[in-house]
């Protein structure tokens, strides 16, 4: 339940994509053999198209991306079927997001508030809703939940300061990326009641541009180039009274998670602080970008009930050694199925 007025999300709920959609590329796919090339009408098509409707553009950056699109065009025919039923080559900004998808998942992630580069790489605020990658923007299953995710864990972090505020809270954001959920819902800084610690590995992320007019020190918010687990064994997460591990937890196994994420994550809170995460369904959706986008394969759980047991498992194994969080559990409610499932552990 959002409880703060304040905080809002930018875009209303769409109809979303039927899992037909999927389906049918992922049939494609399965029938094509990894070592038989797309046919060659296809990627012709797809090549006139792109250089044709981006005349304007730069040849160079066309070449240039065009070099790393046909090596995933040509051995992938669902994927070079779906960019022609779309208009993917059309677009001044699918391919960059393509691209975005292989260099920074933080950055393809802006694409959920309308955001990516063009064809010239330049960074784009408000793309343009007559371009054709506005149908992803509004529809796109796993960019509609990153909206709703971000949405729930703005009003989390708002409602922190009114737990703890008198005290001062601090928030510990792991693996935060470009933090939207502080940039895009409303999220209002109060530095001189909560503190905010981000870490992100990704080269790509420059933290003084993020808030940009805005100076990091002033709002509170410290940003540190760190791995998720040095963090937690930094001096800096004591204390805690709220932490964020957002789109994350799904590629550790579990009994790493156990030992390296949620034992210190127990010890860094303070009493009556929480812990927010989520584990990733096996949903359609996953199945299609990882055929047709080459993402990672995980063995995920098939039900929301089956990741809520896992979830329990791993906290009544906490429970017994003496760390007790109790849970609530929330799925997204923006697909006709859900995505992932959150969890929002507090420390007893």
């Amino acid at each position: 339940m959002i409880m703060n007025k304040e905080i809002f999300n930018p875009i209303a709920i769409r109809g979303g994509m039927p899992n037909e959609v999927f389906a049918k590329y992922i049939a494609i796919r399965d029938r094509q053999y990894k070592l038989v090339p797309t046919m060659p009408s296809l990627t012709s098509e797809i090549k006139r198209t792109f250089y044709d409707s981006h005349e304007y553009v730069d040849r160079e950056n066309l070449d240039k991306i065009w070099a790393f699109m046909y090596p995933m065009i040509s051995h992938n025919e669902a994927l070079a079927q779906f960019i022609l039923d779309f208009g993917g080559a059309e677009s001044d900004y699918f391919f960059p997001w393509v691209m975005s998808v292989a260099t920074s998942h933080s950055e393809a992630l802006e694409l959920s508030y309308n955001e990516g580069r063009d064809l010239n790489g330049d960074w784009i605020a408000s793309i343009p809703t007559t371009d054709e990658i506005g149908y992803f923007v509004f529809n796109l299953p796993t960019l509609a939940f990153n909206r709703e995710r971000q949405f729930r864990v703005a009003d989390f972090v708002t409602s922190d300061r009114a737990i703890f505020g008198d005290t001062g809270c601090k928030v510990i954001d792991l693996g935060a990326g470009r933090m939207a959920w502080a940039r895009h819902h409303g999220f209002k800084f109060k530095p001189e009641l909560q503190k905010i610690i981000a870490c992100d590995r990704d080269p790509t992320i420059q933290p003084d541009e993020l808030f940009v007019p805005k100076n990091l020190q002033k709002i509170g918010l410290t940003y540190k180039r760190n791995d998720i687990m040095m963090e937690l064994q930094d001096t800096d997460c004591t204390n805690a009274s709220f932490i964020i591990l957002q789109g994350v937890a799904s590629y550790y196994p579990t009994g790493v998670f156990m030992e390296a994420i949620l034992k210190p994550v127990y010890v860094n809170l303070r009493k009556g602080g929480s812990f927010f995460f989520d584990l990733q369904l096996n949903h359609i959706s996953y199945e299609w970008s990882v055929k047709v986008f080459g993402w990672p394969e995980m063995g995920l759980p098939e039900t929301a009930s089956a990741a809520i047991d896992v979830v329990e498992t791993l906290r009544k194994t906490l429970w017994n050694d003496g760390m007790k969080f109790r849970a609530d559990y929330m799925l997204d409610t923006y697909n006709a199925s859900p995505l992932s499932v959150m969890v929002l552990f507090t420390k007893i």
